[in-house]
């Protein structure tokens, strides 16, 4: 019997992954109608395209990259996938050299693999456990790690990299960081505030493609899907991994729904 695990981060008030740059607009969740008013249950949710675990595309950096509504979704069911271990705790780097240590010899990598990359950041609920410190200390890629695993990528003709951490790259480091994620949270009032508006108008590309140099090489080259969870739960070396976006037609990434099936 097939074990199917579900690799989707909840969406929840205040969950960390949508809820820390100054570009991200908080997941938010009220009641339009209630069962004690109403005799029925509908609720008003807003969110952003990057919030929890997400597909994200070239269209991020590409004005001419297809959008959600126009890529073909059977890329991203029941896809072959290779699961890759690599231990990384707070604010640690994917370096090269961890690519040519995990990834480049791994005899289970097949031509075309989706490669999900298990650093153990997503595990044990850790989301709920650290809050916004979740997404701030997240591992991540370093520039150069994440340009070795798109090479290799490319020779083995795979299109998408999977990864259980909550941001890819650089994290804000050189900019974003201690100009708004270090400021007290009262002083950082989310997207669409006139605050994070003023901060965004002055966070032009010459801030903004340093700090996150580390997204753009896989950007660019495919597909990324962002902060799964629960990878722990996989007990084989090779899974099918279903991973279906929020049809969001026009947006350049969208939360999505992602599980690994097992054999």
């Amino acid at each position: 019997m097939a074990n199917v695990i579900n690799l989707t981060l909840p969406l929840y008030p205040g969950m960390p992954v949508g809820n820390v740059w100054a570009w991200d607009a908080p997941y938010r969740q009220e009641p339009i109608v209630t069962l004690e008013q109403n005799g029925v249950r509908i609720d008003a949710i807003s969110l952003h395209s990057e919030t929890g675990t997400r597909l994200m595309m070239a269209a991020t950096i590409d004005h001419t990259a297809p959008t959600i509504g126009e890529i073909d979704l059977n890329k991203f069911v029941n896809r072959d996938a290779v699961v890759i271990d690599i231990p990384k705790g707070p604010e640690e780097e994917i370096t090269p050299e961890d690519i040519e240590r995990y990834v480049a010899v791994d005899p289970e990598y097949r031509e075309g693999d989706i490669v999900l990359i298990r650093t153990g950041w997503g595990n044990d609920r850790r989301y709920e456990k650290i809050g916004d410190n979740y997404a701030i200390q997240t591992p991540h890629f370093r520039e150069d790690g994440s340009i070795r695993l798109t090479e290799i990528m490319k020779q083995k003709k795979s299109d998408t990299v999977a990864i259980d951490v909550a941001y890819v790259g650089s994290c804000g480091w050189k900019h974003m960081k201690k100009e708004w994620v270090d400021l007290p949270p009262w002083l950082r009032t989310p997207f669409p505030s006139e605050t994070a508006k003023t901060y965004l108008k002055h966070y032009t590309k010459d801030k903004s493609w340093p700090d996150w140099a580390a997204s753009w090489p896989l950007h660019a080259h495919g597909y990324i899907i962002a902060a799964l969870c629960n990878l722990n739960q996989i007990t084989k070396k090779r899974v099918k991994l279903t991973a279906l976006p929020l049809m969001t037609r026009d947006c350049i990434g969208a939360p999505v729904t992602v599980v690994a099936i097992e054999d």
